[in-house]
């Protein structure tokens, strides 16, 4: 008999509770799934050392996603006091441009920029809009006037518990898609537009 070929298995870098949360109903629901999804929350948040997790986990995944949400690049760029070049945002620049040269890394790690958060993507589903927004709460503000969505709370409770987050949003998924296509591809000089680049992981998984 012939051996059955390993599952690949494809890691997730997040920097926030609520793409853990969002990837956990995510494998629940996509029960089809021939690969094995691994969300992971490190517990070092620079951007640097989620750039080196990112690096680690390459080796041993088929593919990892970094997803990462640019409210609290920008927040702590503004907020920076030493040189230009040592800003988060510069830091992330270095990174994302080391990702689309590498050779081994460019095969591996698939970059997903949100901004300003996740919330964005989950605002898609339902608004089609390039609007930047500054903070994840004024984008909670504006998810909340919309249906399915008028209960949202970014809570594990709302995501996992009380509502599947993921099943709630899965009729809209299509809409989201094409929504998060029209933001456009992340530009590390040009952070501060209405972006959602998560479609990339579902046209990764055939989803």
């Amino acid at each position: 008999m012939a051996k059955q070929a390993p599952r690949k298995t494809y890691g997730f870098v997040g920097d926030g509770e609520t793409e853990l949360w969002y990837l956990q109903m995510l494998k629940k629901n996509e029960t089809k799934l021939t690969v094995t999804i691994k969300p992971e929350l490190p517990q070092k948040k620079s951007v640097e050392e989620q750039f080196d997790y990112v690096v680690k986990m390459s080796d041993v995944h088929e593919k990892v996603f970094w997803i990462v949400d640019m409210d609290v690049i920008i927040r702590e760029t503004r907020e920076f006091k030493g040189p230009k070049d040592k800003t988060p945002a510069a830091i992330l620049k270095q990174k994302y441009q080391l990702i689309q040269t590498d050779e081994k890394l460019k095969k591996k790690v698939i970059f997903i920029g949100n901004t300003p958060c996740l919330e964005f993507w989950i605002l898609l589903h339902v608004l089609q809009t390039t609007r930047y927004y500054d903070t994840c709460d004024q984008v909670c503000h504006e998810i909340v006037k919309h249906e399915p969505l008028t209960g949202y709370e970014k809570t594990k409770k709302y995501y996992l518990q009380a509502n599947d987050i993921y099943k709630r949003l899965k009729p809209y998924l299509a809409t989201a898609k094409t929504n998060a296509r029209q933001t456009g591809s992340f530009d590390p000089d040009n952070l501060q537009k209405g972006l959602s680049e998560m479609h990339k992981i579902f046209i990764e998984l055939s989803l």
